[in-house]
């Protein structure tokens, strides 16, 4: 289930990006432990400030059966550019379930059908083949080379008019 951030989550948000191995591609992770509440706190504090700015943003991600908190989706407008990123971030124990790649193709969906938006892009760290075939599984393209949030990423990009027909946007 997908629904906008509250500050409620800072706690759940915190435990997940106080694991080293989650948050190891972040630009400025991983996080300290007794540092990820506090990180957590500015990140979900962002997330609704994003919301209320655009009218679009970043996602909570909780799992069905417990309600409980399991990552994050969504889309963020890059300050650096005029661009929207998708990102998804999920906790170690829903890796490879398929759910990152749903997520995003959700938060793509309403970029191109409900935000309007012309591209959407997608920024990996270059060793982070997991999240380049989520991107790649939705339709992204892998373009070049870049640099975002003081880090080399690989960046990939999905125009509206080149973009599959799903389900979810018919």
């Amino acid at each position: 289930m997908l629904r906008p951030f509250t500050l409620d989550d800072v706690g759940a948000h915190g435990r997940i990006f106080s694991d080293r191995l989650v948050t190891r591609f972040l630009p400025r992770g991983p996080y300290p432990a007794d540092q990820a509440r506090d990180v957590a706190l500015r990140t979900v504090s962002y997330f609704i400030e994003h919301w209320k700015q655009h009218g679009f943003g970043v996602w909570a991600v909780l799992d069905r059966p417990s309600g409980a908190l399991i990552g994050q989706c969504g889309l963020n407008t890059l300050e650096e550019t005029p661009e929207v990123e998708v990102l998804y971030l999920f906790d170690r124990p829903f890796w490879g379930h398929g759910l990152a790649t749903e997520a995003a193709q959700a938060a793509v969906n309403v970029g191109f059908d409900q935000v309007g938006l012309q591209r959407i892009v997608g920024l990996t760290h270059p060793d982070n083949v997991a999240s380049q075939r989520v991107l790649q599984k939705i339709g992204f393209h892998y373009k070049k080379r870049a640099r975002f949030f003081g880090i080399d990423v690989f960046y990939f990009a999905l125009d509206r008019d080149e973009r599959a027909i799903t389900p979810q946007s018919q």
